[in-house]
């Protein structure tokens, strides 16, 4: 069920959030920057790449810093306590990767938590690249046109190196919004659109 960005952070999850922090800090001298660009209210999709199974804590924790984010989640998470457990209670919205013609049961869900003026966090990849370059999905597009939200494009570094105690930064770009098709071909504007956002997250450079 979508997080209520209207209502107290419950204390557990609070400190969870403190833990994954502190153990970052310590392990993978994680560095963020840019969390000045990110809303603090009003509803908001977060696009991020995706390099390994680090992204989701490590996004998700430093940006409880600034407000409460929801997640959209393979649906296997979903049954694998105690993460489970943890994303139905905090957030998460679960996703069946394998529905033909897309998952509708999250894009209402996604599109419920936006509605709410909430935050969203979502890979465009649809899946960790993992050194590939990979074509973005269509939902990051079809959930900015359905909601009206901007999307702050984030980028990962290091963290495929999360298990080798690597240092991993995360950096917040700019918003982009988007724009109806004058022509009406609204599947060519999603591609357009989704790949923009890409190219955005890409753009951001680890030192600069």
């Amino acid at each position: 069920m979508p997080a209520n960005p209207n209502v107290e952070r419950p204390l557990l999850l609070r400190f969870v959030y403190l833990l994954m922090r502190v153990i970052f800090r310590v392990f993978n001298r994680i560095r963020v920057e840019g969390l000045e660009n990110i809303p603090p209210d009003g509803p908001l999709i977060v696009a991020c790449n995706h390099l390994s199974n680090a992204d989701p804590p490590s996004l998700l924790s430093y940006i409880a810093l600034v407000r409460l984010p929801n997640i959209i989640a393979k649906k296997e998470l979903f049954s694998i306590w105690p993460l489970g457990w943890a994303l139905n209670n905090w957030g998460g919205i679960p996703v069946d990767r394998k529905r033909a013609g897309g998952d509708l049961g999250a894009l209402r869900g996604s599109l419920a938590a936006l509605e709410a003026g909430g935050c969203l966090v979502i890979f465009p990849e649809g899946t960790r690249a993992m050194g590939r370059v990979l074509k973005p999905k269509s939902g990051v597009a079809l959930l900015a046109h359905k909601s009206g939200a901007p999307v702050l494009c984030a980028r990962i570094f290091n963290s495929d190196n999360f298990s080798k105690l690597g240092k991993i930064t995360i950096k917040y770009g700019g918003l982009r919004r988007f724009e109806p098709p004058a022509d009406g071909d609204m599947k060519a504007a999603y591609t357009a659109f989704s790949e923009a956002v890409m190219a955005d997250i890409f753009s951001i450079k680890e030192e600069q």
